[in-house]
């Protein structure tokens, strides 16, 4: 357990913001420190010190717990953690200072630890519960270990005596050795697994999202539409191209932070209009890309929702002015027009502001004219 504590503590080293590794090695290393120091002593001594090893079974019961919370971005409940450690403590005390019986001292420190370990297990199921296979396994050992921790008292019975007798302890003890360490060596296996998923996926995020606005970029967007549009059974898709009109003129005006303000109110707009199969990019400065599943004149009516929003909303602007976005909109088929439609809803995109920006522009037959 200490080698495995000190395995996650040289991971946390790599990945600081996953302070779960920190608490849970901490909880390993002191866990495993008692396990030693009362592995090495006589049956004889173990009242003696009864106190100080309980001290550190509990407070690394509630470091796992805490681990497991921040892992579940949940509270390991401190406080009552602190009344469980300190009834649990208190009755240590009587039954190794004041009636020593080593039974009765491990009823109560397994009860507890079982206690402290289940204590974030509640606000887990409340926020979510687990869907990906190895997530799912981690948090269901840990509660099937939690579990045996509380009801170990009743397996002595099947032992044998409740007596101190050295036999039976030793087998007792043998087997809590056995169910800690299969446990610890499959949990750290799981979390370590986790947590290599979960780095993954913050590094795909991070490869993958305009970190101001947290839409798709250019690569994810063309990433993600190729198996969309590869489908025709999915069609029809529109791709719209919109720019924030005089966008030069609010950062040259207010500042680049009230630039960034505006460009991430835009990016909610884009991302409330829309449904969640639908795609939304920023391909750069104040160019934004949707590709939207649904026809032409669908795509066109939720353009003009998002111009009307944006241009209504009088507290984007300083002073009060009125903030305008132009609409480029053609229909695409298939994966390989893909390339072409993006040249001409750019085109379209163009001719709006052209025509006086605050427009919307689609790709229409020959003789029909483009909304305003």
């Amino acid at each position: 357990m200490l080698l495995l504590g000190a395995t996650l503590i040289g991971c946390w080293l790599v990945q600081r913001r996953r302070r779960y590794l920190l608490w849970v090695a901490s909880s390993y290393t002191l866990v495993g420190s008692a396990l030693a120091w009362q592995s090495l002593m006589v049956l004889a001594d173990l009242h003696r010190w009864a106190i100080v090893t309980g001290v550190m079974y509990l407070f690394g019961a509630w470091c796992f717990a805490r681990g497991m919370a921040g892992y579940y971005a949940v509270s390991a409940r401190p406080r009552i953690g602190l009344l469980i450690g300190a009834v649990v403590l208190l009755a240590l005390y009587y039954y190794s200072r004041i009636e020593v019986d080593l039974w009765m001292r491990m009823h109560w420190l397994n009860a507890g630890l079982g206690l402290l370990q289940l204590l974030p297990a509640g606000r887990i199921l409340q926020r979510r519960l687990p869907t990906a296979g190895l997530e799912r396994a981690m948090y269901w050992l840990y509660v099937l270990f939690a579990i045996n921790t509380s009801v170990r008292p009743l397996l002595s019975l099947v032992i044998g005596s409740r007596g101190e007798n050295a036999a039976s302890f030793s087998s007792y003890w043998l087997m809590m050795l056995a169910t800690t360490l299969l446990f610890a060596l499959l949990f750290t296996m799981l979390l370590l697994a986790n947590t290599v998923r979960d780095a993954m996926t913050a590094l795909r995020a991070e490869r993958n999202m305009d970190p101001l606005t947290n839409l798709l970029n250019r690569r994810a967007f063309q990433e993600a539409a190729e198996p969309l549009l590869r489908d025709p059974r999915q069609g029809p898709w529109t791709l719209l191209i919109g720019d924030i009109d005089h966008f030069k003129r609010i950062n040259d005006t207010w500042g680049h932070a009230h630039g960034d303000h505006v460009l991430q109110t835009v990016a909610g707009a884009l991302t409330q209009q829309v449904r969640n199969e639908d795609l939304v990019a920023r391909f750069g400065g104040e160019e934004f890309v949707l590709l939207l599943r649904t026809d032409l004149a669908s795509a066109e009516s939720i353009a003009q929702r998002i111009r009307t929003q944006l241009s209504e909303d009088k507290k984007l602007l300083p002073n009060g002015g009125r903030m305008t976005i132009s609409f480029g909109i053609v229909p695409i088929a298939d994966l390989a027009e893909l390339s072409a439609s993006l040249s001409h809803a750019d085109r379209l995109l163009y001719q709006a502001k052209q025509a006086g920006r605050d427009r919307v522009h689609v790709a229409r037959p020959a003789g029909e004219t483009p909304a305003l």
